[in-house]
């Protein structure tokens, strides 16, 4: 009876095993190519996974053939395409760059940081219009927030790529300004949506760049506080980009504000004479020259007097200019990095 029931459990073991074997035989047959595709993901993975590697070693040819052989077996693989167009981008071939962003973003389309490159790249390739639509979407995005703690928080990325779209925005609509040159009406509807891109920018990124580009704007349209209160902002958040106070010494100039000038002037030119930029340096330095001028034929000798009590003596090695920044907080020269020399003159609206 036992001999019996072993042979019975052993044959039902064995139908068993055949059945399904002849189940997944079957299944093979009538889904063979949901088969052959899932093999060829896992192969493609593979070949991504290799381009990834390259493409950190910055073997950039080696990612190139990884990433197409990839693709090739795994057609929907959106990140490897957009890491392929970045790479296009680096050899200037802009048509494949812009047809591997395009891909990612079929498969994709709220793959935001894939259509905020792909607008740079149509901005740089005279395509402002489509541009600024693609920005436009980025912005009217409206993704699910996930929030798991030490992990994912993709409200936070959101409202950044936000920020960059309305900055990017910003540069296309500025430029648009200067292709409509010969149009002074369209020029300066242009630089005013260029301005309202920035302002969104400043609210979210709170930057130094959107904050001296808005100012920058406001200089062009000839807004004289907007433009000096962000300029002012600029240096607020980085004291040591030379650009915010030349400009801020240029508007300060042109009110006739000449010893707040000069202090932004002399700032820029160390600046630039610590980043050894001679040429910009000493070009600064001649306009300070002048700006001086106007002082001394104001007879604004009080100033001049105060200017030789507080006389820096700058160090040099190697022959550039090195600031101490370092130094004590009581240092005048470190201190004046830290405020703005027209915030008492400029008021924001």
């Amino acid at each position: 009876m036992k001999k019996l029931k072993k042979i019975f459990q052993s044959t039902i073991a064995k139908v068993v095993s055949l059945v399904l074997a002849l189940g997944f035989l079957l299944s093979i047959f009538l889904f063979f190519d949901f088969y052959k595709r899932q093999i060829y993901k896992i192969k493609g993975y593979y070949w991504v996974y290799k381009g990834d590697k390259a493409f950190k070693k910055r073997d950039l040819s080696n990612a190139i053939f990884c990433y197409e052989k990839g693709i090739k077996l795994h057609p929907k693989h959106y990140r490897a395409m957009y890491n392929l167009a970045n790479i296009y981008v680096v050899y200037e071939d802009y048509y494949s760059a812009l047809k591997n962003y395009e891909k990612a973003l079929l498969i994709r389309p709220d793959y935001e940081v894939a259509r905020i490159d792909y607008a740079i790249i149509l901005s740089q390739t005279y395509k402002t219009d489509e541009a600024i639509e693609q920005y436009k979407k980025v912005i009217a995005n409206k993704p699910k927030f996930i929030k798991i703690p030490f992990l994912v928080d993709n409200k936070k990325s959101y409202a950044y790529n936000r920020g960059v779209a309305y900055y990017n925005m910003g540069i296309a609509y500025r430029t648009k300004s200067l292709l409509a040159g010969l149009n002074p009406q369209k020029s300066y509807h242009y630089l005013q949506k260029a301005g309202e891109s920035y302002e969104e920018a400043v609210d979210i990124l709170k930057s130094y760049n959107s904050n001296y580009n808005l100012g920058l704007i406001h200089q062009l349209l000839r807004n004289t506080n907007q433009a000096g209160y962000y300029y002012c902002k600029a240096i607020e958040k980085d004291p040591f980009q030379y650009e915010a106070h030349f400009n801020l010494a240029v508007l300060l100039s042109d009110t006739k504000n000449y010893e707040a000038a000069a202090e932004e002037f002399k700032k820029a030119g160390l600046l630039l004479d610590s980043k050894g930029d001679s040429v910009k340096t000493k070009y600064i330095y001649d306009v300070l020259s002048n700006v001086n001028q106007k002082i001394a034929i104001n007879k604004d000798e009080k100033y001049f007097k105060k200017l030789k009590e507080k006389e820096e003596k700058p160090q040099y090695k190697a022959g550039k200019l090195v600031i101490d920044f370092e130094g004590k907080k009581d240092d005048e020269f470190s201190r004046s990095f830290k405020y703005c020399a027209g915030r008492e003159i400029f008021v924001g609206d």
